[in-house]
């Protein structure tokens, strides 16, 4: 395999690979960042042995989430042998994101000012389409990614501005959305696509917004004498 179909067999499994360079985790499956991971030099023997041969005979034994070969092959090289353990030491799981949009890890709920930090540094990744937060934290930015049962991203109110219509989300930014985006599930609950920060579900407020807005039928919203179709799903 080439290292961008090694990269993509661990990603249909639910791996990611970080790579730690100039104070930023990289993830090679975003091709920028593949890039600037094998000019670095940190590609060496040992690392692509982590990844062609070590990691895929513990494939089925192995959790889904975060992983950092260099750490990995810096003990292989210092005399430890691969293993699940060893693998397991430098591993971090995924944030967690359920249906009611509360966040946990390992198995444990996210409060109070944990959840409030992470929430103030979430994004969207829009090559792999995760979210992820990304922090300042000892001399160097920390990145966590998320597993979602629904989008973590939270519209708290909508206005509409010249640019379109815009959304104050969760994260205490703002962002622009896709008029012809909106989806309504089963449990009516509204969502829809921004231009940043991915899908969006909309608290009370802007969710009034948008059915004052649709038209007698209910599957189309009325902007400025526009029509944009409303999705169920």
């Amino acid at each position: 395999m080439t290292f961008e179909q090694r990269i993509a067999w661990f990603s249909e499994r639910g791996m990611i690979m970080m790579f730690l360079w100039e104070n930023r985790f990289l993830n090679p499956q975003i091709s920028e960042q593949q890039q600037t991971i094998k000019s670095s030099g940190l590609l060496g023997e040992t690392v692509m042995k982590v990844l062609e041969e070590y990691f895929p005979k513990f494939e089925n034994e192995l959790p889904k989430g975060m992983y950092f070969p260099i750490p990995i092959s810096r003990e292989i090289k210092q005399g430890e042998r691969f293993s699940k353990e060893l693998a397991l030491q430098f591993h971090y799981d995924f944030i967690n994101v359920d249906q009611k949009q509360q966040w946990s890890l390992r198995n444990k709920r996210i409060t109070g000012k944990v959840l409030s930090l992470f929430k103030s540094n979430l994004y969207f990744e829009e090559l792999t389409g995760r979210y992820f937060v990304e922090y300042w934290s000892d001399a160097r930015w920390d990145k966590c990614y998320l597993e979602c049962a629904i989008t973590p991203m939270l519209a708290l109110a909508i206005d509409s501005v010249s640019e379109g219509i815009m959304l104050q989300l969760n994260n205490n930014k703002s962002d622009l959305i896709y008029l012809n985006s909106f989806r309504m599930d089963k449990n009516e609950r509204c969502f829809v696509q921004t231009e940043n920060f991915g899908e969006v579900l909309l608290a009370d407020s802007p969710r009034f917004w948008l059915l004052d807005h649709l038209d007698d039928s209910g599957t189309h919203l009325i902007v400025k004498e526009d029509r944009f179709p409303l999705k169920f799903s």
